[in-house]
């Protein structure tokens, strides 16, 4: 999945993520068969198809270890429907930007992988709704997916694009801090307050100096926006308007800068100058944060990493993910077949790939919760993989103006978090350019 500063996220920011967010395929998951009665499948896709040859493109982006994750998944596809052939093209540079050109020169892919900017394709009329087809194949998305999963690619009450990975943010911890402070290791049912109290007890001083800190809070929008949702609050009212200028806005963004500068128990942005401007993941990895709220793509890099001893909590409350599903394009001449094709990829069978690559965290509920996944070791460490599914993904506020509305706050943001601007100043400020661009 591009991790989530990518696409849209690049929208986002994503997702550095996106590689955003897609993950390393570079994990030592365990390589374990999965179960054959296990196999999640539509009704309709168990016997072999005796159509006439069709042959289809599919669009994705990242490596070529990631290519071929991608061409060993489509084996499991050629099993159920041997007429369809998919030939997968590996997008590198600026993957939105090169499949608009394919899209306006008239030679677009059948599927297509996207990530949270799904709903800019959709909005374009590039990408086709599914629900017909959905409910033509008999697929039971209640099934495959849990509810929060499934909505992940809904725009505008329409199911867009079936979830292929989707990995949800989780809490990074080192246990040996963590022992060293006395403090319990974070579970499901912590609290914002529980958060805060532990990063005060695991920071660390020497002559006035912070040597470690609990917590890295840091500016990224996954951060300070899951707090917003935990506290019952969103980003627009039912009719979509914006309500950024609400007592639940307020408390997170209060929240995060009293951790930082009220207590110090989260690096300032002058101290992480000083720590050489590395993000969270390499701080981490150094022994200088004992938490981290990030991605499943930090599980790899750290499975390299000698001498700590970590593992990952569920999120308490809500948390967001970074995701990628498989969608197919309005101008596809095969669209029967191309969904064929994105059913039999989102199937148990066809995700094991994904995790025995340790490449990301699966979509589907057969595929989240299989003893594969949650037995997969990394560094030949096991962790608690059951983290991602434990965590309840809030309905993320994305929509086609996505750039433009993080732009606004963005640029307020970034003011406060360095604490040269009022709580009060940051919030009106942005509710008022929010209104403006959603006029």
């Amino acid at each position: 999945m591009k991790k989530w500063v990518t696409a849209t996220l690049s929208i986002l920011l994503l997702v550095g993520v996106l590689a955003g967010c897609s993950g390393s395929s570079a994990g030592n998951a365990s390589t374990n068969s999965p179960a054959d009665e296990g196999t999640n499948t539509s009704s309709g896709n168990n016997a072999k198809s005796n159509d006439k040859p069709v042959e289809l493109t599919m669009t994705i982006w990242g490596s070529e270890d990631e290519k071929k994750i991608y061409e060993e998944r489509l084996e499991v596809v050629k099993e159920k429907h041997p007429n369809i052939q998919v030939k997968v093209m590996l997008v590198a540079g600026d993957y939105d930007q090169k499949v608009q050109t394919m899209i306006a020169g008239g030679t677009p892919p059948d599927i297509m992988m996207i990530a949270e900017n799904f709903q800019t394709y959709a909005s374009k009329n590039q990408i086709i709704p599914l629900d017909d087809l959905i409910a033509a194949h008999g697929l039971d998305m209640a099934d495959r997916y849990s509810d929060d999963i499934a909505n992940l690619m809904k725009y505008e009450g329409k199911q867009y694009g079936l979830t292929d990975r989707a990995g949800a943010m989780v809490l990074f911890y080192n246990k040996d801090l963590f022992d060293a402070a006395g403090v319990d290791y974070p579970t499901k049912d912590w609290t914002q307050q529980d958060l805060m109290d532990a990063a005060k007890r695991l920071t660390v001083k020497n002559n006035g100096k912070t040597e470690q800190w609990g917590y890295y809070p840091g500016s990224w929008w996954p951060q300070w926006m899951q707090l917003v949702y935990q506290n019952g609050g969103s980003l627009f009212d039912d009719n979509n308007k914006p309500t950024f200028d609400t007592p639940e806005v307020r408390n997170a963004l209060q929240f995060l800068n009293e951790l930082t500068f009220t207590h110090g128990a989260g690096p300032t942005p002058s101290e992480i100058a000083d720590l050489g401007n590395v993000g969270p993941d390499p701080l981490f990895a150094q022994g200088k944060i004992a938490m981290e709220t990030t991605g499943f793509w930090n599980i790899a890099s750290l499975s390299k990493v000698e001498g700590i001893n970590w593992d990952i909590a569920p999120i308490w409350g809500v948390t967001n993910a970074f995701f990628n599903g498989l969608t197919i394009t309005k101008t596809s001449k095969h669209p029967e077949e191309a969904f064929k094709v994105i059913e039999a990829l989102t199937t148990l069978e066809a995700q094991m790939p994904i995790v025995k690559h340790g490449q990301d965290a699966p979509a589907t509920k057969a595929a989240l919760t299989s003893e594969e996944f949650l037995n997969a070791e990394y560094g030949g460490k096991k962790i608690n993989m059951a983290a991602f599914s434990e965590s309840r993904i809030y309905d993320q506020p994305l929509n086609p103006k996505w750039n433009e509305m993080m732009k606004v706050i963005d640029d307020k943001l970034g003011v406060y978090f360095n604490n040269k601007s009022s709580l009060d100043e940051t919030v009106t400020q942005i509710q008022k350019g929010l209104d403006n661009l959603y006029k």
